[in-house]
């Protein structure tokens, strides 16, 4: 495994499988899959429905599913939703997440979107149909001290963000008194984000890209299902997820002529390609798949690399096409925005 360092003084893989709109049996073999194969980073989120089933998966690869394998050999990250805008909810948060994971303590903690919005459930929003996302700006300084008071406490070794721009790093850094150690953005060729990676790298935080292969779905259908997921279907009990464009830029990406290139005469595929120039980037990447032989296929780009010319070939790919924006992307059939933890409300904590 290549690791990258975390202004912690702890390191976090380069490679980590995304779990985000996989579920039930699916979710717990994609993760057993990952752990055996060599995956140390499983990226999680209350959001996802899943938490449950991953830690079902991790609980037995540690008690002898994976002989050695250990709580600390696994990086464990979530994130909690927009919903948890008070300190109380943040504390309730990550009780939840643990207790869903089977283990005691995150290895990284993130605020998953710089908004906010009324308290409810991710799979059943509230009846009311006004609510609205809103920017978190007002709230995020208490947000940042409840997460820090996380670290403080031993629950969590790192926290950070995601989905935060330059302005957002530059507001929490303002006023924290630990700097966050990763931003988890979207990051892909089409969409590569350079001044906010560069920002970040100067700042000491580390990035890390959730859906760097774009996104496999072909479009939103007219009864509001996503339809053709195409190579990885999704399965989940979750609401639909209206996405911000109504095709993917998965399919262009890995069929675009310099990356088939470059693959074929590596005689790696398309998708190894595209994460190997992330990781050489200096990005660690978070893969998602359901599929056991393409899970295998995204951990193997660790002993090998892209020449200069073509790393550059892929960096200079055009359009930059962002796939999700956080005032559409995570919203039901109806509309409205998702919302979560509503069962945090009846967590007892100390």
């Amino acid at each position: 495994m290549t690791y990258f360092p975390l202004n912690t003084g702890a390191k976090i893989p380069a490679v980590g499988l995304g779990t985000w709109q996989s579920d039930g049996a699916s979710c717990k073999l994609a993760v057993q899959t990952a752990l055996e194969v060599g995956y140390r980073h499983l990226d999680c989120a209350h959001l996802y429905g899943n938490e449950i089933e991953v830690g079902q998966a991790l609980g037995a690869a540690l008690n002898g599913g994976i002989p050695g394998l250990r709580r600390e050999d696994v990086f464990v990250t979530s994130k909690f939703w927009c919903t948890t805008d008070t300190s109380k909810r943040v504390e309730m948060a990550l009780t939840v997440s643990l207790k869903n994971l089977g283990v005691s303590y995150l290895d990284l903690y993130l605020v998953h979107w710089p908004v906010s919005s009324q308290v409810g459930d991710a799979t059943d929003p509230p009846g009311n149909a006004t609510t609205e996302l809103k920017k978190m700006s007002r709230r995020l300084k208490s947000i940042w001290r409840a997460m820090e008071a996380l670290v403080e406490r031993g629950k969590v070794r790192a926290i950070g963000v995601s989905n935060f721009g330059i302005s957002q790093i530059q507001e929490v850094v303002s006023f924290a008194r630990i700097i966050p150690a990763v931003n988890q953005v979207e990051l892909h060729p089409f969409w590569r984000q350079d001044e906010l990676v560069k920002f970040c790298q100067s700042k000491g935080i580390h990035v890390s890209a959730h859906t760097p292969l774009g996104f496999p779905g072909a479009r939103l259908g007219s009864s509001g299902n996503l339809s053709s997921m195409g190579d990885d279907e999704v399965e989940t009990r979750s609401q639909p997820i209206v996405f911000s464009r109504s095709r993917s830029v998965h399919a262009p990406m890995l069929g675009t002529s310099a990356v088939a290139v470059i693959a074929n005469r590596l005689r790696k595929t398309p998708a190894q390609v595209i994460l190997r120039w992330g990781v050489q980037r200096g990005t660690s990447v978070l893969p998602r798949s359901l599929k056991p032989e393409r899970i295998k296929s995204n951990f193997d780009i660790l002993n090998w690399s892209l020449s200069d010319e073509d790393w550059n070939s892929v960096n200079t790919m055009e359009p930059q096409l962002r796939l999700i924006v956080s005032n559409q992307s995570y919203l039901g059939e109806n509309g409205r925005p998702l919302q979560a933890v509503n069962e945090m409300d009846d967590v007892d904590f100390h």
